[in-house]
Order: structure tokens, then C-alpha cells, then sequence
């Protein structure tokens, strides 16, 4: 048992998983480039699941956490060839991605939702999606496709009109400017960039359209994706997600991480 025990210790030291204090570091990988969730700033893993995995740090006992951003593809790579632990923050695709799993409980829910000109829904709350915003017009991120086939399919047949811009403030900017009726797209980076403007003087309600939320059309999860093609390479693998999840859960139940969003959502 004490040879079992020992060979253990040095695989982690070889593996330069080992901090001075003894605990075991353990690098995730980031998306660096997915705002106001998980990005790069300065070289740093940064946003709200950054933070939300910094929250959790201090429950774990016996690791510290390296949180390292990379381009998203690079790492759904690194996982599937089992370089890596794990990867923040895919959805739930098992089918899609045999390769990732476990999946941590959510961190964070994802929601898409629909945002229009107060005007747009002044006597019709417009529930049904996509039927109730026939005849109206969207901005939309370039190469995006949100929505759903249905939606798409009103717009090829020209009884939604589609207007493109790069990136979530140009299209903003359409909108509290009324060149657009209506903006689909993350709620929380909508709600983020939204403060943001208003910190810029780029939106107020007094001199600007209103903008108002309306239904959300989808839910997705945010996880911590480990990879099953490790091997040996990671032999605490099970005992951190097991770690993780309660912390995770009790980052959630305590509020803190809905504290955290407020934060990326608040001018």
C-alpha cells in the first residue's frame, strides 16, 4: 500500500502537478474569447465562469486551480486527445462529444431571449416564437444562427428581415437607435453589454429607444467538461469533480454566484 501510495506522489511530481504547499495543481482550460463568460485579459483567464471557479478554489481541499485560456477549438482538441483535464465551459453534448465526461453540475444557466424596442410589445407580449414577430426587423451577429430552423425559415421567405453587424454592441447600437426592431441573443452578455453602454453614455432610456426583454427562446448550461482519455495521466480526477460539484453547488445555493452575475449585469 505505502509503494502504491508512493508511486502516486511521484507520478503527480513528474506530472509537475504537486505545489510547494502539497496541494495538487490543476489546470483548466478557458475559453478565451466568449464574453462576458469566459475570456482573456492581459494573458488571464477572466469573466464570470472565471470567477465563479475562483469562488470555488477555496472549497477544495488539497488543490489550487490554474485556470489557462486558450482558443475554444484548441482546447475541445486537447481534451478529445486527452492532453489536458478539462475544459470550461462546453454544454452538455455526450452524443456530440463522446469524449468529455463527467460533466460537472451546471455552473451557470445560458438563456437565449429575444430583446426589442419598448414599443415593439406596447399591447402584445409577442409569446409565441417565432409566429408573433413576423414582419419585424432583426440584428443579428455576423454568422450567427440562432433562433431555430422556423425562424430562419420566415426569413428566407422574407416575413422577417435580418440585418447583420459584428459583434453584440453594434447591433445594440442599431436597436437603442431604431434602425432594428428587435436583437436575439444571450441574455447575460446582452444585459453586460448593456451596462456597459450605458457607462459610456452609448445608451440611456431618456435619449435612446427603451430596450426591453422579452421571452427566451432556449436554456443551455455551462460546465467544467473533463476528458475520459486521460488515462492514468490524472489519477485525482474523480476525487476533484466530486470536490468540485459540492462547491459548485454550494457557491450556488449561498448565492454567490448569482452576486457574481449581477456584477458583469449592474452599470
Amino acid at each position: 500500500m505505502l509503494s502504491r501510495t508512493l508511486g502516486t506522489i511521484l507520478l503527480w511530481l513528474s506530472l509537475g502537478s504537486v505545489s510547494l504547499a502539497g496541494e495538487i495543481l490543476v489546470t483548466l482550460l478557458m475559453d478565451d474569447s466568449y464574453p462576458p463568460y469566459s475570456y482573456q485579459q492581459q494573458g488571464q483567464a477572466a469573466g464570470i465562469y472565471a470567477e465563479v471557479l475562483q469562488a470555488a478554489e477555496p472549497l477544495l481541499k488539497g488543490y489550487r486551480l490554474q485556470l489557462k485560456p486558450v482558443p475554444w477549438r484548441r482546447g475541445l482538441a486537447a481534451i478529445e486527445a486527452g492532453r489536458e483535464l478539462a475544459l470550461v465551459p462546453p454544454y452538455y453534448r455526450p452524443l456530440e462529444r463522446p469524449w468529455i465526461g463527467p460533466y460537472s453540475v451546471p455552473m451557470l444557466e445560458e438563456r437565449l431571449a429575444v430583446f426589442c424596442r419598448a414599443a415593439v410589445f406596447e399591447g402584445d407580449p409577442r409569446l409565441r416564437w417565432p409566429d408573433d414577430y413576423r414582419g419585424l426587423r432583426f440584428a443579428n451577429n455576423m454568422g450567427f444562427l440562432l433562433g431555430g430552423q422556423p425562424f430562419w425559415n420566415y426569413v428566407q421567405l422574407g416575413l422577417i428581415h435580418v440585418e447583420e453587424a459584428p459583434g453584440t454592441q453594434a447591433n445594440l447600437l442599431k436597436l437603442v437607435h431604431q434602425r432594428v426592431d428587435c436583437y436575439l441573443n444571450d441574455r447575460i452578455s446582452v444585459l453586460s453589454e448593456l451596462a456597459q453602454m450605458r457607462v459610456a453614455g452609448l445608451y440611456d432610456g431618456n435619449r435612446h429607444a427603451v430596450i426591453v426583454e422579452g421571452p427566451s427562446i432556449a436554456v443551455e448550461h455551462g460546465h467544467v467538461g473533463f476528458s475520459n482519455r486521460v488515462g492514468p495521466r490524472f489519477p485525482y480526477r474523480e476525487d476533484f469533480a466530486r470536490q468540485l460539484d459540492a462547491a459548485l453547488i454550494q457557491l450556488r445555493q449561498s448565492g454567490v454566484i448569482e452576486r457574481i452575475v449581477q456584477r458583469y449585469i449592474q452599470p
